[in-house]
């Protein structure tokens, strides 16, 4: 039976407090590390399961998420978190790994100090050690290694460029991963050659990680591989369309439509293709095509929001994108090709009338089109000199305007960063 690994990223989109002095909220950084975790153990014999709201719009109670890890019995959970000391930037900084302070688990113990250690060697971070606490998702089941790690502090200029970036992320991620493969063993999976009884295609060949998988008829969704083996407790209805193949265990398949995202685990011996037909319709646009934007767009964190075009996000500046994802007719849409962006709703991409630009005004809403160095001067941005953070793509307020610099600002009236618009 494949071993259980369940991870927490924590707290979510709304949690006041836990977000970098630029507006980078931490679950924003911590699920990003969760999900370059998920993708390093994709490869594993074992099942990884998120207690967390993987859409980031609810805050899960502490209680809650160590009950649905109880429930679970993993073999280890990990919560990720992001450290944070006044919420104004300073140069303090530092990683540090915490393991209950009332079960004195040498294992755990001696998890925590490795993971630390390789948190800082994959980051440049400085290694603030491995530490006891009593922090509630750590009280969960004895038999179950519990342990939280702080990847960096969010108000660090030292640290801040790091854990926004994909390298540190990916550097965190791995840290994590390669701990709990070697703690709890994990054995890469073998390469199954058997028919792909649910695809549409008639050869025989390997189903594998990363693989496209067309489901041909709707399918019970379950939340391990066991119960959709056993074809029990199914958890959602997977309906029929082109999908990645996440995972493989004991001849289940974990299907998603977000490459190296886990989605749902489905039984394929279960689903009866539905009658041939002789056409298909060619899908337009497709994903990985380049998307022209002919007007600034309403930006939402799902496709449901986009459909319904509420929960705006951000707005999304006219320009040239990628399409990284379709789901009922909305786009995800991204600078950087197979990363994803977000949500537009195609049916608001009308181009508008054309009309004069307006001089930026003091008080003015601003729109970042992208991520952008930010500086503590006027003067240091227009020199380019001495950047102190990073200040990511949105709307903004302005607080100043000196030398053709702006103060962007999300608190209307409050100093924020310069930027240098050009």
């Amino acid at each position: 039976m494949a071993k259980k690994i369940v991870l927490d990223a924590g707290h979510a989109l709304n949690t006041a407090g836990n977000q970098t002095p630029d507006g980078i909220f931490e679950w924003d950084l911590n699920n990003k590390v969760a999900l370059a975790i998920e993708k390093q153990l994709s490869e594993y014999e074992v099942e990884v399961t998120r207690v967390d709201d993987r859409t980031g719009k609810v805050d899960i109670t502490l209680a809650e998420r160590v009950a649905r890890t109880n429930k679970i019995m993993p073999n280890a959970f990990v919560s990720i978190h992001h450290n944070a000391f006044t919420s104004k930037w300073g140069t303090h900084g530092g990683v540090e790994v915490f393991y209950n302070a009332n079960r004195k688990n040498e294992i755990e113990k001696a998890m925590a100090i490795e993971m630390s250690a390789n948190l800082s060697k994959n980051t440049g971070i400085q290694n603030r050690g491995a530490k006891t606490a009593a922090f509630y998702v750590l009280t969960c089941n004895n038999n179950i290694l519990a342990i939280l790690a702080e990847g960096g502090f969010m108000d660090s200029t030292v640290d801040h460029p790091v854990i926004t970036s994909a390298k540190g992320q990916e550097g965190y991620a791995k840290a994590i991963a390669d701990v709990l493969i070697k703690q709890l063993k994990l054995e890469k999976k073998a390469i199954e050659t058997r028919p792909v009884e649910n695809n549409t295609k008639t050869t025989t060949g390997p189903v594998k990680a990363g693989d496209n998988y067309i489901l041909v008829a709707s399918t019970p969704g379950y939340y391990t591989s066991a119960d959709a083996a056993a074809k029990k407790d199914a958890r959602v209805n997977v309906v029929a369309g082109n999908y990645f193949v996440f995972s493989v265990a004991n001849s289940m398949i974990n299907i998603t439509k977000t490459k190296g995202q886990a989605g749902s685990w489905i039984n394929p011996g279960t689903v009866a293709a539905p009658p041939v037909t002789t056409s298909t319709t060619v899908q337009t646009p497709t994903v990985g095509s380049n998307y022209t934007l002919a007007a600034n767009t309403p930006g939402y964190y799902t496709s449901a929001d986009a459909s319904a075009k509420k929960d705006q996000r951000v707005t999304v500046l006219a320009g040239t994108y990628f399409i990284f994802n379709i789901s009922n007719g909305m786009l995800n849409i991204t600078k950087t090709k197979g990363q994803a962006g977000s949500w537009i709703n195609p049916a608001a991409n009308t181009a508008p009338a054309t009309t004069t630009a307006k001089a930026p005004v003091v008080g003015d809403k601003y729109t970042l089109a992208k991520n952008s160095p930010g500086y503590y001067t006027a003067a240091n941005a227009k020199a380019k000199t001495n950047q102190v953070a990073t200040v990511l793509a949105g709307d903004f307020f302005i607080f100043n305007i000196a030398d053709g610099m702006v103060n962007l600002t999300k608190v209307k009236g409050q100093p924020g960063t310069w930027v240098n618009p050009t």
